[in-house]
């Protein structure tokens, strides 16, 4: 899937993203933001992903996603390793 050459790999990482949050499955978010923010996509690019999710799966989904992000930021501008 990750070699197809009909998305970039910022794109995936952007549904991937998205995707993760509207089903709930947060275990792996932390790691795919961070891989996210590699393939040069910037934290207001995913806080938008995220505010998307927020309106067509649900404010929970996303209030939790944007925690996970927001720790994740905090944690890259201090140089935490990952």
């Amino acid at each position: 899937l990750w070699a197809r050459n009909e998305w970039t790999r910022r794109e995936r990482s952007m549904v991937t993203i998205a995707l993760l949050a509207a089903l709930g499955h947060t275990e792996e978010m932390a790691m795919h933001i961070r891989a996210t923010v590699r393939t040069g996509a910037s934290e207001a690019d995913i806080r938008e992903a995220l505010l998307h999710v927020a309106i067509y799966a649900g404010v929970p989904s996303a209030n939790t996603a944007f925690r996970i992000a927001k720790q994740v930021f905090a944690e890259m501008r201090e140089g935490v390793p990952q």
